[in-house]
């Protein structure tokens, strides 16, 4: 009988210790959130493909952030392009406490590079806490990459 307490014991520690340390590892948002304290996101650059023009650059980095976000600012002059909010998916289910956008440019109206991020937001309750999420960062940038990117030999 006396083992049986210890077992149990044991387990209930383990147990214990396995929520706190669940509990203090992340306040609830996704493991690709990254918090940030200065500027929010990370540039990521794609050297374009000799073989594009202007216009057909702008079209196709449109056509592809429009795919999957609803755009709030295009501005075709400058070269900058901004999505509005979009409320993500955590653990399977969409929730008002999390949400990421793109920012998109051409550095001075060029067509050599393209720059994107995504910033992305986490409520606690008092306020945005400013980050970016890598798996929405890389999935932008892989999807420009393969219509825009040059291919390295």
């Amino acid at each position: 009988m006396r083992w049986k307490i210890t077992v149990l014991g044991t387990a209930l520690t383990f147990l214990i210790a396995g929520l706190i340390a669940g509990c203090a590892r992340r306040p609830g948002w996704p493991d690709t959130f990254q918090r940030t304290l200065d500027e929010a996101g990370v540039w990521k650059t794609i050297e374009v493909r000799e073989d594009l023009s202007k216009d057909d650059l702008w079209r196709s980095v449109v056509d592809s952030i429009a795919q999957k976000f609803d755009l709030e600012v295009v501005e075709k002059d400058s070269g900058y392009l901004r999505t509005s909010w979009k409320y993500t998916a955590v653990r399977g289910h969409i929730t008002p406490m999390y949400r990421s956008r793109i920012v998109l440019k051409i550095p001075g109206g060029s067509r050599e590079i393209v720059q994107v991020k995504c910033e992305s937001n986490w409520t606690q309750g008092y306020g945005w806490i400013v980050g970016y999420d890598t798996r929405v960062l890389e999935d932008v940038y892989g999807d420009i990459q393969g219509r825009v990117g040059r291919v390295r030999r």
